[in-house]
């Protein structure tokens, strides 16, 4: 059994190494900005040249949903049996990264771990000890923004539009959805007139609305709710947020973005490569915006939405 993690800094690459190095191993690629996933903002393990395994993530940033990148390391390890090259994301100094990437290593038990030399990372607590090579250094930020938007253009040309009716699907990576849906009346009674939607999950109150509220129309809403803390987000900022359709045992089977969300009919309007009738049994959304033209718009703070 050979298994290899690879564990490198936002200025290096492991492009060439792997060409020479990875010997037609089973391969997963834990970067969610990397050109190998086809798409920006998945995860996938691939056997040759051709993904079998995919994980919608949503993200360019690792930190952003390192639980969802864990369910992948246990698919591919299921799948992989034996031998494997794992290539991690871009190690940063974080404490949230640190953990995960021990993690990952504790769940592959990798025979060799590969570090880029400059990466700044303590190496105490691993199954091996990891040795430090030298590798390539990454394009330009501007490059790897234009190879990203390359991969957008491409994905949009295999996207058609679908309807989703929010009411009778889950919805994960989100705030919303979550929690117990106001109706009309009720959202009166709790003097959020101007609002969109509203819902209670524990003891947050959330509020999709186009209008700031007044303070006490937020006292009286909490008051009405029972919760202790109000969350309000823009309608506008559902619109080109990047989602996938996932079946009933979690499998991804489409991405693309959220092009409207019809908040009186409860009902999202999408741009997605699945193909239609799509069975979506799980919509998944993600933080990063990117339109119609491939522009990467940003990415909304951590269930903002």
């Amino acid at each position: 059994m050979r298994r290899t993690l690879l564990i490198g800094h936002p200025g290096v690459s492991w492009r060439e190494w792997l060409k020479e190095h990875r010997l037609g191993r089973p391969f997963m690629c834990l970067d969610p900005s990397d050109p190998v996933q086809g798409v920006p903002g998945q995860l996938c393990f691939f056997v040759g040249s051709r993904p079998t395994i995919s994980r919608f993530y949503g993200s360019l940033d690792a930190q952003r949903a390192p639980h969802v990148m864990l369910s992948l390391v246990a698919q591919a390890l299921e799948a992989a049996q034996e031998d494997l090259v794992v290539q991690l994301f871009p190690y940063r100094s974080i404490p949230l990264l640190r953990q995960a990437t021990l993690l990952v290593a504790q769940l592959m038990r990798p025979t060799e771990i590969l570090v880029a030399a400059g990466t700044e990372m303590e190496q105490a607590g691993f199954p091996v000890g990891p040795s430090e090579i030298e590798i390539e250094k990454a394009f330009p930020p501007l490059v790897q923004m234009a190879q990203r938007k390359a991969l957008w253009l491409r994905m949009f040309e295999n996207c058609v539009p679908h309807s989703i009716d929010l009411r009778k699907i889950s919805i994960e990576g989100a705030r919303l959805g979550t929690g117990y849906r106001f109706t009309l009346e009720e959202r009166q009674k709790a003097h959020l007139k101007n609002s969109l939607y509203a819902e209670r999950a524990g003891g947050t109150l959330f509020v999709v609305s186009d209008v700031d509220a007044e303070e006490s129309d937020v006292a009286a809403a909490l008051d009405f709710s029972g919760c202790t803390r109000a969350h309000f987000v823009a309608p506008g900022m559902y619109r080109n947020l990047l989602c996938s359709f996932a079946r009933q045992n979690g499998e991804d089977f489409g991405i693309g973005i959220l092009t409207e969300v019809d908040w009186q009919s409860f009902r999202a309007q999408a741009l997605c490569t699945a193909v239609p009738p799509a069975p979506i049994r799980i919509l998944r959304l993600g933080a990063l915006r990117v339109d119609s033209n491939g522009r990467e718009l940003g990415e909304v703070r951590a269930w903002q939405v």
